[in-house]
């Protein structure tokens, strides 16, 4: 062990100017080569976040704009439903009161039928009592 101290204190000049040298090496690599290549990625970096940033304000665009024709096209949908379905409330009332009419004509129908019942008994009572007045009227043989 005290010979590599002795060795390291011998020679501790060319120890320390290569330390200096290989420092000096470190330094200029990292003020020339590292730091570039980091301020050169945080730059492509920042252009890659506005990339982003720009692709993705497109896209909400896009989506706005989608959506938009979307609800447009559901209006003009919501638009004829109400149109379409106020038609068949229209027909559908025509029936009904077609209905009713024909409920009203059955009715009268058959207050006729009665009515026609009642004439024919009537008629036929008529006609009866006719016969009976002939046949007191007419002579004895």
């Amino acid at each position: 062990m005290r010979k590599i101290w002795r060795w390291t204190q011998d020679n501790a000049g060319p120890i320390t100017a290569t330390l200096a040298v290989l420092g000096g090496f470190a330094a200029i690599i990292q003020f020339s080569v590292v730091r570039p290549m980091q301020q050169g990625f945080t730059a492509v970096n920042q252009r890659i976040d506005d990339q982003i940033r720009y692709i993705d304000q497109r896209f909400d665009d896009q989506d706005r704009s989608i959506n938009q024709r979307f609800d447009a096209v559901n209006q003009r949908f919501d638009d004829q439903d109400r149109s379409i379905n106020q038609r068949f409330d229209a027909v559908n009332q025509r029936f009904d009161a077609q209905d009713r009419r024909v409920e009203d004509l059955v009715r009268d129908v058959s207050e006729l039928r009665k009515l026609n019942d009642r004439v024919i008994r009537n008629e036929t009572r008529i006609d009866i009592l006719t016969e009976q007045l002939q046949t007191a009227d007419a002579p004895a043989p």
